[in-house]
Parts: structure tokens; sequence; C-alpha cells
């Protein structure tokens, strides 16, 4: 090669790399753009959120005195750490490069503003609205979308699943959970305090059994409803009222159609639990909470009264048999 050759060659390449640094440095790396946040929107901003099926029904959720509540659901309370996750994953949620910018690829992906798989409405008190489109999944955990008012189709790393249009996919499971530790329990023949420490008789008889007391406070403490229900608390089948972190609550435990329910003097709705959370309530009895104290020295209150029967057994066949004898 001689020496023309090389200088055109090095001449070439000084072309290319000025070329493309001209291209470069005028458009966005694609790594840039991947960066780009999909929404404008403070999740700590948030106030309200809509999210609406493609059958036109919705799930309204709004926050107040930083609490979030279904305000379309017999106003009682979301499911903090669920929202929180949700506006989360919204808002990391990044554009990457659009796979489509038509009318037909917005249809074909379900992103329209008459055609989609979900829509949802982000308000803030001090920002606009935000309204996004989630429409066909193109993998795991994937989903295409489309802001509203633009015409680029994202795909981007989203779980659809996890805002679902349905009220009771937010309702908080366990809102019927009492405060704090419980420290009385009042039953259908019993009544139980708390006091440094120690459970006791509010009769002043006996010692509580502390297995049987836990199945109640331990079910309690991490009760969790199904659902919501419409069945009105008719025919209790067992009524329990504690105090818990200066509360007084009363629960009405009832079955209708093989179903077990509960409601709370609180709440004007009944809700659904499972059976075994049912059961591990409604049987517990004084019986069963409270064993009467004895020893050698003494005699326990109910041997006593076995005693005096088996004496008052005696006694009467003693007479019968004088009677005889007369």
């Amino acid at each position: 090669m001689n020496r023309f050759n090389q200088i055109l060659i090095v001449a070439l390449a000084v072309q290319l790399v000025l070329a493309g640094g001209i291209y470069f440095g005028g458009k966005p790396m694609a790594t840039d753009q991947i960066r780009t946040a999909l929404l404008d929107t403070d999740p700590a901003q948030v106030n309200r959120i809509s999210i609406v099926g493609e059958d036109g029904k919705q799930a309204v959720l709004s926050k107040t005195d930083d609490r979030w509540q279904l305000p379309e659901y017999h106003q009682l309370p979301a499911n903090e750490s669920k929202v929180q996750q949700a506006l989360d994953a919204l808002a990391s949620s990044n554009r990457g490069w659009p796979v489509a910018t038509t009318d037909s690829g917005r249809e074909r992906f379900k992103v329209l503003d008459d055609k989609f798989d979900k829509k949802i409405i982000l308000e803030g008190a001090e920002e606009s609205p935000q309204t996004l489109y989630l429409g066909t999944s193109p993998g795991y955990r994937q989903v295409h979308t489309r802001l509203a008012g633009e015409d680029e189709v994202y795909a981007v790393k989203l779980n659809g699943y996890d805002l679902a249009p349905q009220s009771d996919a937010w309702l908080d499971k366990t809102l019927l959970q009492p405060d704090g530790e419980i420290t009385s329990l009042k039953g259908p023949d019993f009544e139980l305090q708390k006091t440094d420490g120690a459970w006791k008789s509010s009769a002043g008889v006996g010692e509580v059994d502390s297995e049987e007391l836990a199945k109640v406070t331990g079910t309690l403490a991490r009760l969790r409803v199904s659902a919501v229900a419409n069945e009105p608390a008719a025919n209790v089948d067992y009524e329990l009222t504690l105090k818990s972190a200066d509360n007084t609550l009363t629960y009405l435990f009832f079955k209708a159609d093989e179903n077990h329910y509960v409601t709370r003097d609180d709440y004007t709705q009944s809700f659904e639990i499972n059976q075994a959370d049912y059961e591990k309530i409604v049987k517990q009895t004084a019986t069963r909470l409270i064993q009467e104290i004895g020893d050698g020295s003494e005699t326990s209150a109910a041997s006593v009264r076995d005693d005096t029967k088996i004496l008052d057994t005696s006694k009467t066949s003693e007479e019968v048999m004088r009677n005889e004898d007369g």
C-alpha cells in the first residue's frame, strides 16, 4: 500500500468519526430514552385514582387525611400497601422506544380512547390529571401503554393484573383486626380482663386457660375478611365484645347458606370470613376458657357440686330402703 492510499484511509476514518459525533450529538441514545419516565406525576401528590375496565366498571380510590379509601364502595378503607405499590410501579415505568404510532397500531394493542383493557386516571391537588391506557401484554409482567393525547404506544414493565378495576380487589382485608393489644374479652358466659400482664376472670374464680384464650385473641389479631356481604346479622350465633387501644368493639358472628359472616358495631356492612376462623372463636365458652382450681387439701367448685349430687343420691337410696323395710 502506497502512501497516497494510506492518506485516503485516514481521511475516511476521520470523516466517519465526525459524522458519528454529529449524529449522536443531536439525537439521544437509546439508553437515554429508556430512562425517560412514562408519567410526569409525583406519586406523593396523587390523591385520587380511577381504574376503568373495558366493560365500563371502575374502582375509585381516594386519599383523605393520608388514608386511602373506597368512596364508591361503602367508604371502606383500601389496602394502603397495595395502593402505594401500584403508584410506585406506575411512577417507575419508562417509555423506551415506541412500538407503534399509527391508529392501526393503537387499535391492535388495545390502547384507543374508546377501546382499551384498562384506563387509569391519576389526579392530584396541584397537578393536572394524567390518563394512561393499558392494552395487550407482549410478555410476562409487560403491557402496551399509551398516554392520553399522545400517539406513541410503548411496551413497559408493568403488571396489569395489579391494577384491577374492581373495588373489592382494593379492600383492606384486615379492617376488622383490633388496633393494639386486647385487654378485655366478654363472651356469652364469660368476662376476662388482662391486668398486670395476666388474664383473670372477672368472677374471680378459676384460672384462665392461656392456650384456649390464644385461639380467640390470635384469631382476632389475624382476622381477614374475604368479601363484603349483603347478609343482615340475623340469627346471631355468637357475640363478643373486646377492649383494645381504648376502643370498645362488639363483633357478631352468624351463618347463612353454609357461609360464615361477621359484623362489627363500627361498620354497617357484614363481611364473609373463613370457617376455620369462625369456629375458633364461636366455640369458646367459660367451660373451655376458665379452669377451676383445686389441690389436695381443697375441693374445687365442680368437685363440690359432684359430691353433693352423690350424697343426695345416697340419701335417697337409704330412705327408699327404710320405707321398704317398714
